[in-house]
């Protein structure tokens, strides 16, 4: 066989190769966008009242995280999301959320961010931003949710500033190194970031998981779960998020 044949050979089979993986990829596409077409048809029904909607699937859920946190990647806040987020965690009766943003977008428009929240309210219940000038504590509400905007400095940063701060307690006597255990660190670190029991959940904005040095040391038994864009992410995605961490099976290390 002479070379050209085997030239004309090797170009027919990529030419079909290529023609066999643009027809996948088209109708790829083609059936994302019905299944998200089908998705935003059946979310309609549950907009108009979401809170029963989220009581119904509560039941099958065998247990609910008490801390929620949200890890901004690469995208900026989006406020209808983040909101919606919100008021669903309340509905589902999770008692802490945290969002956690590394760019510092959302530390700049918090005060923005906190009205927006309060002027979309889509559930009844409080919700109450942590370390707000005109925060409250919410008594009376049946449903109410903590919420806590962090940044990078929330993270590593706080953890290398309490061990300076402990080495400088030994040096001075005032602390033993013995004294120095799990429990402890847990204890002086919830003193410096609000006192929130740890996430048992983070879901995280992208196609790949990164955290972005979130709470390093609060988030050591935490479940990570994609919830890719926040533009994309409907009420059915956060109950999914539920179901998942429902059936995860946490063995603390053993």
């Amino acid at each position: 066989m002479s070379t050209s044949l085997l030239y004309k050979a090797a170009w027919v089979f990529l030419h079909l190769i290529f023609t066999i993986v643009e027809g996948l990829l088209f109708y790829r596409s083609y059936f994302l966008r019905k299944f998200k077409d089908f998705s935003k048809s059946k979310q309609t029904k549950t907009d108009k009242n979401p809170a029963e909607y989220i009581k119904l699937h509560r039941e099958y859920l065998e247990k609910i995280p008490q801390h929620l946190a949200v890890i901004l990647g690469l995208e900026e806040p989006d406020f209808d999301t983040l909101s919606n987020l919100i008021y669903w965690a309340m509905a589902c009766e999770i008692n802490y959320i945290s969002i956690y943003d590394h760019k510092e977008f959302l530390q700049s428009l918090q005060k923005d961010f906190r009205d927006f929240v309060q002027r979309h309210q889509t559930i009844p219940g409080h919700v109450a931003f942590l370390n707000a000038p005109e925060g409250s504590d919410g008594n009376g509400f049946k449903r109410q949710i903590k919420v806590q905007i962090l940044s990078r400095a929330d993270g590593k940063q706080t953890i290398g500033n309490l061990c300076r701060t402990l080495s400088q307690e030994v040096q001075r006597g005032e602390l033993e190194v013995d004294q120095i255990d799990v429990e402890f660190v847990n204890k002086r670190l919830s003193e410096l970031t609000g006192r929130l029991p740890d996430p048992d959940v983070a879901v995280y904005t992208g196609s790949f998981c990164c955290t972005y040095g979130f709470l390093p040391w609060q988030s050591r038994l935490t479940e990570f779960i994609p919830m890719g864009s926040q533009k994309d992410f409907q009420l059915q995605d956060f109950l999914s998020v539920l179901y998942q961490f429902a059936r995860k099976e946490q063995r603390f290390g053993k």
